[in-house]
């Protein structure tokens, strides 16, 4: 033991002599006032640099700390000795406010503050509410004051327990970082051991542990709002202690945003960082998530090369998606496409080189008058009038599939699409599509509309998978690419 460590000892002892009135230390106080007194002359700079020295890290440079306080100033003293902030807020209760006193002699009276940098604010101890308001005020003055981003603590050792709880909750609400000062308990004295003070810094809750904004953050992403989920569980990946599942969110948000938006070619970029992400939390999904998701992985490496099949089956699947998230109109437009494409590309795969925005009716048949007078046969049952007709000099939804019926072909059998009154189903929904606020008119699409041509697109998809992707289960493959929630 070195000399300065045994001379503290002694102190040590000496005080713990005056607590119980063996010694006296002043006139007019009583013992615990008299102990405090010598604490505060005698033992405080040796306590505060055994404090300092058992920070495991330095705290920063402080602008604020807002510091509850109790019959006791000591505690106060020893965080505002310890963090050395620009600007001391005390909030005590009335029968406390005593400590306020001391305070003003130790810490305005000694130049370490001026006094308008000392703020003292009385709360009632059973009003939560209260003492928020209080922090809450406190930080906006100060926010003002300085006009700049500031490192503020609370310290919720002194005042009442209750005081304490409403200060925790105040901090998680308003991100502010606590700290609390730790000491051994003499029992026989009721008070801290000299000496065996600690400081303890601690982020903000959800900064270390995050549940709340990860389930804010999660229901942004089962609410398809993608790039505001993404945005979230980025800003969480840095300041949570465990940043795993953010960091596997924000990768699969991205993922998810790109799908949604067809932004095809950020896709290989984003399947990579998710790949990367998941490693470190596979263990904590479900069997169920994780292949859906390497099955998702999968298909969307297809899209990113502009597989045609993967394409269809990518629109049908956001059209469910927007659906189910009550985006009618979002989803009327990928049910049209779904349909179309599939019409088109069936053109495609049975006639190679057709191209439906320069259509050669010559690859579709030989008998080119023929072809006409069939294409003008279909169209004058499906309008219900007799007029002359010319072919499209493009290949659209409708006119796709009025050349698939003059072709004799399976597809618009397998879809229920044969008959006339099909094909007239066919052209009403389209219109629906073609007149809404998003493609050509000003009306929104209905929930009956949307779940109509949904409906109809399921049928396309159908007719169009059994037809060339006959060893695949449609059925199973659209559950495994539904998007998944985050919960899961």
């Amino acid at each position: 033991m070195t000399g300065e460590e045994a001379h503290f000892d002694e102190l040590a002892a000496q005080m713990r002599r005056i607590s119980l009135g063996e010694e006296s230390y002043g006139d007019g106080l009583r013992p615990h006032e008299q102990a405090n007194e010598f604490y505060l002359d005698r033992l405080l700079g040796e306590s505060v640099a055994r404090a300092s020295r058992s920070l495991a890290q330095p705290p920063g440079d402080v602008d604020l700390l807002i510091s509850l306080c109790g019959f006791s100033p000591t505690t106060t003293i020893l965080a505002f000795e310890l963090l050395k902030p620009r600007r001391l807020v005390v909030i005590t209760s009335e029968d406390a406010e005593e400590s306020i006193n001391v305070l003003g002699e130790r810490i305005v009276g000694s130049g370490k503050l001026q006094h308008k940098d000392f703020l003292p604010r009385r709360c009632v101890p059973t009003d939560p509410l209260g003492i928020y308001r209080i922090v809450a005020a406190e930080l906006e003055e100060h926010a003002r004051r300085v006009g700049r981003p500031s490192l503020a603590y609370i310290d919720i050792t002194g005042g009442r327990k209750v005081m304490s709880a409403a200060a925790a909750l105040a901090a998680w609400q308003l991100d502010l970082r606590i700290c609390y000062v730790e000491s051994d308990w003499d029992p026989m004295l009721r008070r801290a051991v000299p000496g065996s003070d600690r400081l303890l810094l601690l982020d903000n809750p959800t900064s270390l542990f995050g549940e709340q904004e990860m389930r804010a953050a999660q229901h942004s992403f089962d609410g398809g709002a993608f790039e505001a989920a993404h945005a979230r569980f980025e800003d969480l990946a840095v300041r949570l202690a465990e940043p795993g599942r953010a960091r596997f969110m924000a990768a699969l948000s991205e993922l998810y945003r790109a799908w949604c938006a067809l932004e095809l070619s950020a896709l290989p970029t984003s399947i990579d960082r998710v790949h990367a992400t998941l490693s470190p939390i596979r263990g904590s999904l479900s069997v169920e998530t994780t292949s859906s998701l390497e099955r998702q992985l999968s298909f969307l490496s297809r899209l990113a090369r502009r597989d045609r099949s993967a394409l269809l089956l990518g629109f049908h699947i956001l059209d469910d998606h927007y659906r189910g998230i009550g985006r009618h109109d979002f989803a009327a437009l990928l049910s049209y496409r779904t349909i179309e494409g599939c019409l088109v590309e069936r053109l495609k795969v049975r006639f190679p080189g057709f191209d439906d925005s320069d259509p050669e009716y010559d690859l579709i048949s030989t008998d080119q008058q023929q072809f006409k007078r069939s294409w003008t046969d279909v169209m004058n049952l499906v309008d219900g009038q007799q007029k002359r007709r010319s072919l499209p000099p493009f290949i659209g939804l409708f006119s796709a599939a009025v050349v698939l019926r003059v072709l004799d072909d399976d597809l618009l059998r397998l879809a229920g699409l044969w008959e006339v009154d099909e094909l007239r189903s066919l052209r009403d929904l389209a219109r629906v599509r073609n007149d809404s606020v998003l493609a050509h008119g000003d009306r929104s699409v209905s929930k009956t509309d949307s779940e109509q041509l949904n409906s109809m697109a399921q049928s396309v998809v159908r007719a169009y998978w059994t037809l060339h992707h006959a060893d695949e289960n449609l059925d199973e493959l659209r559950a495994r690419l539904r998007f998944i929630r985050a919960g899961r």
